[in-house]
């Protein structure tokens, strides 16, 4: 039996950038005035458990000790990866190198989801003397649907958190707008926002 595609020829509109949409890093004019990183923010994914990187499973004494600590409710960015660093302190440092070393104030905002919010604010209070300002905000969380009523597997607002699931990716924009969270870069003059993974240290910002 063959299955068509719902979205009908809306895949097909779906093209490939034009060369000339497209501007090389090579090509990109050379920033002379460091004042113009005062209009950037960083903002890291950060709603991640770490399972998939070992944090649900007891294989390192580091991993029994933070799932006994933390449960499984553990950011992936709590995972250490270089001298007893963990993923937000190397991306706390580089955002603190970068704001003491052109004496701009580019902040920090990670994006949590309800399996990480209280983990990520303990964290972080490790920070409060560091060189940067580091803003929190929780995303969206929708309910689960049950396969056989396909109905919301929560009945209350406050069911357990195995009846919700957090979106991701996808609901950075609506989470932005209203955690209020986008206003407030707005009001700071803030023009653009890098956005990463939590634990992709190679995605950041490149002075040239």
């Amino acid at each position: 039996m063959l299955h068509t595609n719902p979205w009908g020829s809306e895949w097909d509109r779906i093209k490939s950038p034009a060369a000339e949409q497209i501007v090389p890093y090579d090509k990109l004019p050379n920033v002379t005035n460091p004042d113009n990183l005062n209009k950037l923010a960083v903002l890291k994914v950060n709603g991640g458990l770490g399972t998939s990187m070992g944090m649900g499973r007891y294989n390192s004494i580091f991993n029994y000790l933070h799932m006994t600590l933390l449960g499984m409710t553990g950011a992936k960015s709590a995972l250490e990866v270089k001298d007893d660093m963990t993923f937000l302190d190397l991306t706390v440092r580089q955002i603190e190198h970068l704001n003491t070393t052109h004496r701009v104030d580019v902040p920090l905002i990670l994006m949590t989801s309800f399996n990480t919010h209280e983990d990520t604010l303990r964290i972080i209070k490790k920070y409060a003397n560091q060189q940067l300002r580091l803003t929190t905000f929780n995303q969206s969380r929708y309910p689960r649907i049950l396969k056989e009523t396909l109905l919301p597997a929560p009945k209350t607002a406050d069911d357990d958190k195995k009846n919700w699931y957090p979106p991701g990716h996808g609901d950075l924009y609506n989470a932005l707008l209203h955690s209020g969270v986008l206003d407030q870069l707005i009001a700071e003059g803030k023009e653009y926002l890098f956005v990463s993974n939590s634990d992709n240290l190679g995605a950041m910002y490149v002075i040239r």
